[in-house]
């Protein structure tokens, strides 16, 4: 009995660091019509906002994404089923940073070993974490 009550405490435990875990939304504001979202430990998704003919704006789901990496201070994901190169990295990873207040893209090319991690900023953003 103390068994199922320690593993059912742990259930419960685990499920509810679940529901309470962060989602980090950083949209562009610079022009660029990119928002990324990440749950940290979860997925994320990247959407683009566009402008149709009638001038109305909508957003669409471009991406869905798996977390790469987190530090408190930037969060990454890589696109789901992106390729990868012979150190098994993800090719492309897009980022989040709140202190610099931006959205970044890291890219390892998929041939060369020692070759380091590039990385570019994409666009200033608002970056929040709910």
């Amino acid at each position: 009995m103390k068994k199922i009550l320690i593993a059912i405490s742990l259930g419960l435990i685990a499920s509810s660091s679940l529901v309470y875990a962060k989602t980090w939304i950083a949209i562009c504001n610079d022009g660029k019509n990119i928002q990324y979202n990440q749950t940290v430990n979860a997925n994320g998704f990247l959407y683009m906002k566009t402008k149709d003919l009638n001038g109305r704006y909508h957003t669409y789901q471009i991406a869905r994404l798996k977390q790469t990496f987190y530090n408190g201070i930037a969060i990454c994901g890589t696109v789901l089923k992106n390729g990868t190169g012979i150190t098994g990295n993800p090719i492309t990873q897009v980022c989040a940073n709140k202190s610099r207040r931006n959205i970044y893209i890291k890219y390892k090319h998929p041939y060369i070993r020692n070759r380091p991690w590039e990385s570019g900023v994409y666009c200033r953003a608002t970056v929040r974490v709910n």
